[in-house]
């Protein structure tokens, strides 16, 4: 079964409520996330079959086009990407921590599928604009070659790219940071 993954983010909290119900009556879709997110901003995230999400982005993108911050569509996203937005980070010790900063949480969602399918890394945490100013992360863990392979394949794709604020490598992280970022 083909799986795909689709979302707006809009600058109306109203407006995203709208747009959350339009979509999932105009297709058959699961609707993952449909939220308020900082500052003042709103996510729709769908799933399902590529043409379902295809036919609800699509109708979302025209009804509320003059709210869209940004969109995508990951037409069969990497398991890691499900596992983050689930919160089932998968904690062990890694030799490094790599993190990509964008200004849209669509961006930072593409981020994480292009690094987990780039390189053997983990994606444990896709931080979703919630207190973070309406800014969105993605943090890799693996050997340093896979996470800095992760990071570097984030950020060519040209949706990530528009809307990066800038990246990081962590060789060997401490215990500490690791337990402030999970807990």
């Amino acid at each position: 079964m083909l799986r795909a993954l689709g979302m707006l983010e809009l600058k109306s909290i109203a407006k995203g409520f709208s747009a959350a119900d339009t979509m999932v009556k105009t297709a058959e879709v699961e609707l993952v996330i449909a939220k308020p997110i900082c500052p003042g901003k709103f996510i729709v995230l769908i799933q399902g079959g590529i043409a379902a999400v295809t036919a609800s982005l699509e109708r979302g993108r025209r009804e509320y086009g003059d709210f869209l911050v940004d969109s995508f569509l990951l037409g069969n996203p990497h398991d890691h990407v499900f596992s983050a937005l689930k919160g089932e980070y998968r904690f062990q010790e890694v030799e490094a921590m790599g993190v990509v900063e964008t200004w849209s949480v669509p961006s930072a969602l593409v981020a994480a599928d292009q690094g987990a399918k780039a390189a053997q890394s983990d994606v444990v945490k896709v931080g979703l604009a919630r207190e973070l100013g309406g800014k969105a992360y993605v943090l890799f863990t693996g050997e340093v070659a896979a996470v800095q392979a992760s990071v570097e394949a984030a950020v060519k794709d040209s949706r990530v790219k528009e809307k990066l604020i800038d990246t990081s490598l962590i060789p060997n992280p401490d215990q500490k940071l690791w337990e402030s970022i999970l807990g």
